[in-house]
């Protein structure tokens, strides 16, 4: 799916944005390989504001890009972020279909990943959220469907981990606090990236 020479540029939230998590594995097992990895990551993103940045990721002039959102766009609204305005799952998948078409118009990118996010939050993050990812999962897949892209599906690859680790529901296990990644769920969602393209 990628070739040497390539650009990946991955574009996301904070589970992006931060320097030791899926992206150093990434750079680990592409760049070796020719293929360059740029992280395009933003703490606190949801695809609304994503929208907004478009134009600043496709001066990457990326070969493919990877979509990592949904972790902000399902939380907000309850608990600590019930302030802010609710993205719903259709709102989500809008987006996320708005960004690759803006980049099939404007550039010559047609390679394009969409990670399905994680299925729940841990830890007391779990206690204060619950199960809310579901549509969110769902809609992620309408939209690889819709614009032929490649699926990540990181949702049902961690609730596997989880239940071959035998972890309960508020453990910390993938996360190293109930949302951002540990290092051994950095890994793993990498290795799922690769083995996906």
């Amino acid at each position: 799916w990628l070739k040497e020479g390539e650009t990946l540029v991955c574009y996301g939230d904070s589970i992006t944005a931060g320097k030791n998590y899926y992206i150093k594995y990434l750079k680990e097992a592409l760049e070796p390989r020719g293929i360059k990895v740029v992280n395009a990551g933003v703490s606190g993103d949801k695809t609304p504001m994503a929208l907004t940045r478009i134009q600043d990721v496709a001066a990457l002039k990326p070969d493919a890009v990877l979509f990592f959102f949904g972790a902000n766009d399902s939380v907000i609204g309850r608990g600590r972020w019930r302030d802010e305005p609710v993205v719903e799952p259709t709102t989500f998948r809008d987006n996320l279909v708005w960004m690759m078409h803006y980049f099939k118009l404007k550039t010559p990118v047609r390679k394009f990943a969409i990670v399905a996010p994680t299925g729940r939050c841990e830890g007391a993050a779990r206690g204060e959220f619950g199960d809310i990812c579901h549509g969110y999962q769902q809609a992620a897949r309408e939209a690889a469907d819709r614009m032929d892209a490649v699926l990540i599906p990181l949702d049902f690859e961690f609730e596997t981990i989880r239940a071959k680790e035998g972890k309960g529901p508020n453990d910390l296990l993938l996360t190293a606090d109930g949302v951002h990644f540990s290092t051994y769920g950095s890994r793993r969602a990498a290795d799922l990236m690769l083995r996906c393209w």
